[in-house]
C-alpha cells in the first residue's frame, strides 16, 4: 500500500504542469460513464458495457451546444486490462468536433481494492463553418483565415489514473496531452488545450438495499479557471437511481442545478434522464438543458462477477 501511495503522490505532483486550453464537452451524467475523460476507467466493471448519451444544452437558443457520446468497454482477465472505444460528436454554434479514441487500462489488484492506469489515443477533427459568421468590420483577419466548412484532423491522447475500493473512488486524468489541433491555420484560438479532471466518490450503505453516494468532480482547463460539480446520488437495489448536482464556475457561483433519474428496465438495459436549470441570467433566454442516456451491460464470467470477492465494485 505504501508503494501505491507513492505512485499517487508522484502523478498528482505532475498533473498541474499540464494545464491549458478551452473546455471539453459538458455532461450532467458524466459519473455514469467516466471513460470519455479518464481512460483508466476502461473496463472497470463486471460487465461488457456500452453507454450512449445525447445532450441538448440551452434549449430555445439558436446554435446551442448539442453533444452525443458513445462509450463501449470491457475487461479482459488474461491480460489484467480493459479495452474500449469512445466517440464524441459535439456542435457549438458554427464549430463542430468529432473525436474517436481507443482506451486501454492496466489494473493492479489488491485484496479489497484496485489501481488502474489508462491511456487513450485516437483522432480529433474540428471544423468551422464561417458562412454563418458576421464580422463587425468589413474584413476580419481571424474570420477570413478560415475556409468555409474547413477542418483538420489531428492525433489526440489522454492519460488517467484511478483507485477504487468497495465504497471509495478517486481518480485524475489529463485530456489532449499533445494539445491537439495546433496546426489548423496556426491560430491559438482554435487549439484544443489540455484539461485536468479530479474526482472522488464515497458510497454509504443505508440498509434495506438503499445506497447514498456523494461525489464531486473538478474540471480545469487554464489555471485558475475551474468548473466544479457537486453530486449526490441515491440508488435502490442497484436498479433505480436519482439525485441532484450543483455546477459551479471558478468564482464558485452556481451555473446549473441538475436533477437526475434513471432505472434498469431489465438486468441489461438502463435508461437515464437529467435536466439542467440555469439560475443565472441565462434563464431568460433558455428553458434549460436535457440529457437522455442509454446503458447496456452484458455479464461475463471471466470478469470476476458473482463471487464472494468480486474483482470490481460496479
Amino acid at each position: 500500500m505504501q508503494k501505491m501511495k507513492r505512485i499517487l503522490i508522484i502523478v498528482a505532483a505532475f498533473i498541474p504542469l499540464l494545464l491549458n486550453g478551452q473546455n471539453d464537452i459538458q455532461l450532467s451524467q458524466q459519473f455514469l460513464s467516466r471513460v470519455n475523460y479518464n481512460p483508466a476507467a476502461t473496463g472497470a466493471s463486471n460487465y461488457i458495457q456500452a453507454f450512449l448519451i445525447g445532450r441538448q444544452q440551452w434549449l430555445g437558443m439558436r446554435q446551442a451546444p448539442s453533444t452525443q457520446v458513445l462509450n463501449a468497454h470491457s475487461y479482459f482477465n488474461p491480460i489484467n486490462s480493459g479495452i474500449g472505444l469512445s466517440v464524441v460528436n459535439d456542435k457549438l454554434g458554427y464549430e463542430s468536433s468529432i473525436m474517436a479514441k481507443l482506451g486501454y487500462a492496466y489494473y493492479i489488484h489488491f485484496e479489497k481494492s484496485y489501481l488502474s492506469f489508462g491511456l487513450g489515443g485516437g483522432i480529433l477533427y474540428k471544423s468551422l463553418d464561417k458562412s454563418g459568421l458576421r464580422s463587425e468590420v468589413v474584413s476580419d483577419p481571424v474570420v477570413d483565415s478560415y475556409i468555409d466548412k474547413s477542418g483538420g484532423l489531428n492525433p489526440d491522447f489522454d492519460f488517467g489514473i484511478e483507485f477504487n475500493t468497495e465504497q471509495f473512488q478517486i481518480g485524475a486524468s489529463v485530456t489532449h496531452l499533445n494539445r491537439a489541433f495546433t496546426q489548423l491555420k496556426k491560430l491559438k484560438y482554435y487549439e484544443t488545450g489540455r484539461h485536468i479532471y479530479f474526482y472522488t466518490k464515497y458510497t454509504f450503505n443505508l440498509g434495506l438495499d438503499w445506497k447514498l453516494a456523494p461525489a464531486f468532480i473538478a474540471q480545469m482547463s487554464e489555471w485558475p479557471i475551474m468548473q466544479l460539480d457537486v453530486n449526490t446520488m441515491v440508488t435502490y437495489r442497484e436498479r433505480f437511481w436519482g439525485g441532484a448536482s450543483f455546477r459551479f464556475n471558478d468564482k464558485f457561483v452556481a451555473e446549473s442545478i441538475v436533477g437526475i433519474v434513471g432505472l434498469y428496465v431489465t438486468d441489461f438495459l438502463g435508461l437515464g434522464y437529467s435536466y439542467d436549470f440555469n439560475p443565472g441570467p441565462l434563464k431568460k433566454y433558455s428553458s434549460g438543458s436535457h440529457e437522455i442516456s442509454l446503458r447496456v451491460r452484458i455479464g461475463r464470467g471471466d470478469s470476476g462477477g458473482g463471487g464472494k470477492s468480486p474483482r470490481f465494485f460496479e
